[in-house]
């Protein structure tokens, strides 16, 4: 058999277009996911937090007045909440903490019309079984009940998160409240006024690369200082200014450029969106716009993570249920739930649906394992009720 010598700029180009090939497989691999929702109750409760609440070394699943211990997920009381009219049930920050230092996981919130921030204590292994409710105590007075989201975020990276409470009253001054005791050594926050001006939409993220923790919101970040975080100043950078920005935006260097950019959403209207850094100029630095899509609306809440496990994260976010009563533009469409894709080299996101029907997004999306399959899953609270989309 004769064997035909190939030029020898055939090798390199092969070799391109089988990793070019390669690269399109890879891709579309990546899109070889599918869920199946599974609804654990039916509540307009629009937040929930993942945490091991009974120690059995599972997580488990807070939504709002019920908890769900892992594997069954059987309803199990945890507080009351009420109403905020219309329909909104009166929970607008749901997270997870031993307040107390006993070993068990405590629930932090506040809530619409609310002006405290609650701890409800976990109240052991034998009255949780029993079902009895977590009795409730107050850390704080924020002062006003105009609290868009509450956010438990560690912004000093002492391993203890701070609570803060974006508010829609842009009068309201932006506020972090950080835990502490009283002269009776019980849990309360002592809070730290960091600016003038709040907003709709929150952030948190490093956004000028000093390793620091900055603060976004509708007009523009919060940067915080080098020293003395809470008695120092935090400036105020005003690089744009946002209409009902979306809870939370996500922090993330998009283009790899070593600037960090951001995504967010219109929590009322239609449209998504990331902004670009570009270079700093004084204290003003330029951001570039970029659509990442248009056809749905109410993109309230955003989760940046690894669903597939190949060491990218991707955009995770969906229609949120009647974020207004469904009074908002697009508010009748039907609901989704969608996870984009980011391709570097073409500098866009591919869009993939996951969920659709009568899900919806709530307030906030979380993403974990939660029947150990190695295959990451998300829960979700929103008006339609609390769901767990199963990653198959």
């Amino acid at each position: 058999m004769k064997l035909t010598k190939l030029p020898f700029n055939f090798i390199p180009i092969a070799l391109l277009i089988f990793c070019f090939s390669g690269n399109i497989f890879a891709q579309s691999l990546k899109k070889n996911l599918s869920f199946t929702p599974q609804l654990l109750c039916i509540d307009n409760n629009e937040a929930c937090a993942i945490a091991d609440i009974n120690k059995d070394g599972l997580a488990d699943v807070v939504a709002g007045r019920l908890w769900f211990a892992t594997p069954d997920f059987v309803p199990r009381p945890l507080r009351a909440i009420d109403v905020h009219p219309p329909d909104y049930a009166k929970n607008n920050g749901e997270h997870t903490w031993d307040i107390d230092g006993d070993g068990w996981q405590d629930v932090v919130t506040t809530g619409w019309g609310e002006t405290r921030i609650l701890w409800y204590k976990n109240p052991g292994i034998v009255d949780l079984e029993k079902g009895l409710p977590w009795k409730e105590y107050t850390l704080a007075d924020v002062g006003h009940g105009d609290g868009e989201l509450g956010s438990f975020v560690d912004i000093n990276a002492d391993g203890r998160p701070e609570y803060i409470v974006n508010s829609y009253v842009k009068t309201n001054p932006f506020t972090i409240w950080r835990l502490d005791k009283d002269s009776n050594n019980a849990p309360i926050m002592i809070s730290t006024e960091i600016g003038p001006r709040n907003s709709h939409g929150v952030g948190f993220g490093d956004i000028n690369g000093d390793g620091r923790t900055d603060i976004l919101f509708d007009e523009g970040w919060y940067e915080q200082p080098r020293q003395n975080i809470w008695g120092g100043n935090w400036f105020w950078h005003r690089d744009w200014n946002l209409k009902d920005g979306s809870c939370p935006m996500q922090i993330v260097d998009l283009n790899g450029d070593g600037r960090n950019d951001f995504i967010w959403g219109r929590g009322h209207d239609y449209g998504l969106y990331w902004f670009e850094q570009g270079q700093s100029i004084k204290d003003a630095t330029t951001w570039t716009q970029h659509l990442i899509d248009s056809t749905w609306s109410q993109a309230h809440a955003l989760s940046w993570a690894d669903l597939d496990s190949d060491g990218q994260d991707e955009l995770i976010t969906g229609k949120r249920i009647k974020a207004h009563s469904g009074k908002d533009p697009g508010s009748d469409d039907p609901a989704f739930i969608y996870r984009y894709i980011w391709n570097k080299s073409l500098q866009k996101f591919n869009r993939e649906e996951i969920g659709k029907g009568n899900i919806g997004t709530g307030l906030v999306i979380r993403v974990a394992d939660l029947n150990n399959d190695g295959r990451k899953d998300i829960i979700m609270a929103g008006k339609t009720g609390t769901y767990i989309l199963w990653q198959k």
